[in-house]
């Protein structure tokens, strides 16, 4: 009997990625059946080069600070369609689910650590317990994105009844895929995988901040608190976090270029390192985005070219590389994880919207102080509530502009209704697409990929 199973088709995809990343240290059998024997090989599992990357490009493409002034009408290809936030990224039902698809193959890494690990031999019980617990915090975090692109923001409300995404547990490629979870669901199961897993974890990943750690558990739950807008709660763990693992926020004032730092594998403010998909790539920013820089602040030198004309009076003609590079190779990318800046500047918006403006504004100095030129650094100042929350949320887009997490806030700051419409323009510069408040575009549509094999599901608006 033939299986409609999307979970299968993304698994296939899976295998045949890890055939070709992992036959560097594990025999195949002539079946094409991947031997994970030792205790060992599932360690080496858990370094594979395909989960370092954690999130395609295309959802920077989403968010209010991006450009393009290359737009066709009609438009074509995937950039453009992400840009203008169609309902489908591909209309190919034989394509490749983009995002939905790199998700699932990460889980399925997970996934098989998890179903194997018990029964692999020459290794300690307490050695398969941290890898056990590496993986389930690996997966909690894909489920974090999936749940924040193909669920509604989270809303305790509604949260019971609002579709996500499967949750799924096993590397099996015959079984069947379980159905949609809810919101509440998924969320409720990262928190506990997480939770699970701490006491378990390696006390640090100094040596590989792509591992896990206890830091990097405290970090995610950090990051799932501030998604649900349970703000006291993700203070509480970006505290832990900072308590448990690094807590250091690189001076861009000691360094000549972002090239010079530690690469991220060892960074000093990573916590939990994760890459894009593709870490040679670039973004183009918005014009009006790039204005709102304090024109002293290096990320613009380090980050971004060029930046000649710190006015940015032409649209398109400057760019964001996210391995920090500008000629030959990289030695440095964006952080597509969890940092320490990051942490701060949640200890700091749970701390303006609970009137600690203390709090917020020390924790936003320790992030701005180590961005903006000595000579010209002003620490922000002011004892108005609404105006230090806006500060602070100003500074986490200066700080992880393209690193997938600012659609993720614009969702939920929609819901509280701090989100104005952002309109794309032509080349021309006039308006050609908007998306209002509370639009249904703030929640992907599950890929027609993926329906195909699923044709009972119900379907995102």
């Amino acid at each position: 009997m033939k299986i409609k199973n999307a979970y299968t088709y993304l698994a296939t995809c899976a295998v045949v990625s890890l055939l070709a990343s992992c036959n560097k240290y594990l025999d195949i059998e002539p079946k094409g059946k991947q031997l994970l024997t030792t205790v060992s090989d599932y360690d080496l599992w858990l370094n594979s080069s395909e989960i370092e990357g954690c999130e395609p490009q295309d959802l920077n493409l989403f968010g209010d600070n991006v450009d393009n002034i290359s737009l066709t009408n009609p438009p074509t290809g995937i950039s453009m369609l992400a840009y203008l936030w169609y309902p489908q990224l591909n209309p190919d039902v034989t394509a490749y689910p983009l995002i939905w698809g790199q998700h699932y193959k990460n889980i399925y890494y997970f996934n098989t650590v998890l179903t194997g690990i018990d029964d692999a031999g020459s290794g300690t019980a307490a050695q398969k317990a941290s890898l056990k617990a590496e993986a389930l915090l690996g997966r909690a975090l894909e489920y974090l994105y999936l749940v924040n692109e193909y669920g509604k923001p989270y809303d305790s409300a509604s949260a019971n009844t609002d579709l996500a995404v499967p949750f799924v547990t096993s590397n099996d490629l015959g079984s069947l895929m379980p159905g949609r979870s809810t919101v509440q669901q998924i969320y409720d199961r990262i928190i506990t995988d997480i939770q699970t897993a701490i006491p378990d974890l390696p006390a640090n990943n100094n040596k590989n901040r792509y591992r896990g750690s206890v830091g990097a558990a405290y970090s995610v739950l950090a990051r799932t608190y501030l998604y649900r807008r349970n703000y006291p709660k993700a203070q509480e763990y970006a505290q832990l976090a900072l308590g448990s693992g690094p807590n250091a926020v690189l001076d861009y004032n000691t360094k000549p270029s972002i090239e010079n730092s530690e690469r991220l594998v060892r960074s000093a403010e990573a916590i939990y390192a994760r890459t894009a998909m593709l870490t040679g790539a670039t973004e183009r920013p918005a014009v009006t985005f790039l204005r709102s820089f304090d024109k002293n602040d290096f990320r613009l030198k380090f980050w971004y070219t060029p930046t000649t004309n710190l006015n940015f009076p032409t649209r398109g003609t400057t760019f964001y590389y996210q391995s920090g590079g500008r000629s030959g190779p990289a030695s440095f990318y964006a952080n597509w994880g969890t940092g320490v800046a990051e942490m701060r500047l949640i200890i700091a918006e749970a701390a303006a919207r609970n009137g600690d403006l203390a709090t917020a504004l020390r924790q936003l100095d320790s992030v701005r102080k180590c961005r903006i030129a000595k000579a010209n650094y002003t620490p922000f100042s002011s004892a108005d509530g609404p105006t230090v929350l806006q500060a602070v949320l100003s500074e986490r887009v200066f700080e992880m502009p393209y690193n997938g997490t600012r659609w993720f806030d614009m969702r939920r700051l929609n819901a509280e209704g701090r989100m104005p419409t952002v309109n794309r323009l032509d080349p021309n510069g006039n308006v050609i697409a908007a998306l209002a408040p509370n639009s249904a575009r703030y929640t992907l549509q599950i890929p027609i990929q993926v329906l195909f094999y699923n044709p009972d599901w119900p379907q995102n608006p």
